[in-house]
């Protein structure tokens, strides 16, 4: 394989990292999806997209992607508020307390 940006990880977090910053929540979520595309067991890269695709208001979706990123990594305190984020916007509220209730035991320990 050689070397091109659009196979290359470093380049999509960078990029996506970037664009998630400045709040370009759809290119954002698109680099996040390349990344994800590129390397599936990449807890970050999950949450990230999580988090572009909440700023979209695409809950449903970012809920899969939290979930994704807590399987890979289960104590992940961003995906956790994420999660928590998403379920709060969506009215689930006993969701989102178990999250809460989740993440006040991570930061006990």
């Amino acid at each position: 394989m050689t070397f091109h940006p659009t196979n290359n990880p470093v380049f999509w977090k960078q990029t996506a990292d970037e664009l998630l910053a400045a709040k370009r929540f759809e290119k954002a979520a698109a680099a996040f999806q390349q990344l994800c595309d590129l390397t599936p067991n990449d807890a970050d890269a999950w949450c990230g997209l999580g988090q572009a695709l909440t700023g979209l208001e695409r809950y449903g979706d970012a809920v899969a992607s939290f979930e994704r990123s807590l399987v890979l990594q289960p104590d992940a305190q961003n995906a956790l508020e994420g999660l928590a984020g998403c379920y709060e916007a969506r009215g689930e509220f006993e969701k989102m307390a178990a999250c809460r209730i989740r993440l006040g035991e991570l930061s006990q320990n």
